[in-house]
């Protein structure tokens, strides 16, 4: 049961979902401003990939169904022979989560934090999937010595953006990786659908 919290926890790390404003500010997520408004302005995606999270206690992998829309974010958690190890609905007032067996029911920030350890980034993970920057606060650049990479740090974690490939419109990151005191959480995209 422990693990399953657990995968929730990292699952809403990453998927936190509000309203997104189309435009980013000018001291938010200015990595590309043409690249983050486009970004931005799409308010309904799916993502398919891998996700993996080690901290100082547990480190794990899990297949990742995320759909994304104004108003809800619904995340499929599964093994990798496609057994279903959690489901969440999260918006912005609430994450309800639905084990292995479908009993579903809602989990707090605290309760979330209590179980890992640490305060995840609830706010910040659904931008930094989709390759920019919170808008919503200011973010320091890093230099980087590849050119298909973005690196910034924001809110105190370091925020590693590779192998951007073009979906449409947008160009959208492959690889994600995110770190801050111990915890690295690594998402790999195999599919975006925007």
């Amino acid at each position: 049961m422990k693990r399953v919290f657990f995968y929730i926890l990292v699952v809403t790390q990453l998927f936190a979902c509000a309203s997104v404003d189309p435009v980013a500010k000018k001291e938010g997520a200015a990595i590309g401003s043409v690249d983050t408004q486009r970004v931005l302005a799409v308010k309904n995606w799916q993502l398919l990939g891998r996700l993996s999270i080690r901290s100082e206690k547990e480190s794990w992998i899990a297949i990742l169904n995320w759909q994304h829309d104004e108003s809800l974010d619904n995340l499929v958690l599964s093994t990798s022979v496609g057994g279903v190890i959690a489901k969440l609905k999260y918006s912005s007032s609430a994450v309800f989560l639905s084990d292995a067996k479908g009993v579903e029911r809602e989990i707090s920030d605290q309760e979330l934090q209590g179980l890992l350890g640490y305060a995840p980034p609830l706010s910040h993970l659904k931008f930094w999937a989709r390759g920019v920057g919170n808008p919503q606060l200011a973010l320091q650049l890093k230099e980087v010595s590849k050119a298909d990479s973005r690196v910034f740090e924001q809110d105190g974690w370091l925020v590693t953006l590779s192998k951007f490939r073009q979906e449409g419109e947008l160009r959208l990151p492959k690889k994600v990786f995110i770190q801050k005191d111990g915890v690295k959480i690594k998402l790999v995209v195999d599919k975006w659908l925007v």
